[in-house]
């Protein structure tokens, strides 16, 4: 849902900063909902190996491996959450609003051991 530009030029500045704040609040929450559920899909998922490793069902090297290939997908699901929520959040650059998410300088913060792959 995107607020039309056009919107933000008949509001006085205060108004369309008041505007754009709580929709920043709204996404932020959203954002909050969707990191919690992944934590604890994590955590299920983790205890479920755990599980299994007990039974014996998997061996220990194949519980390791699976356990790194799990935070691995859970550490790229959170980068991409982080990077729709950007894209959702509205910036305001001298009273003109850009919708677009702005590039990431460092890239390579985001990515999970890059360099040690």
């Amino acid at each position: 849902m995107e607020i039309p530009p056009i919107i933000y030029g008949v509001f006085p500045s205060k108004k369309r900063e008041e505007i754009i704040s709580k929709r920043n609040v709204r996404v932020i929450k959203e954002f909050l909902r969707k990191r919690e559920k992944l934590e604890i899909a994590k955590k299920e998922e983790l205890a479920h190996l755990k599980q299994l490793h007990k039974k014996r069902s998997i061996n220990r090297a194949i519980y390791s491996r699976l356990k790194r290939v799990m935070i691995l997908t859970h550490e790229q699901k959170r980068i991409d959450l982080i990077e729709a929520t950007i894209k959702k959040s509205v910036k305001m650059d001298k009273s003109i609003v850009n919708f677009d998410s702005q590039p990431i300088e460092n890239n390579q913060q985001l990515e999970p051991n890059s360099e040690n792959n």
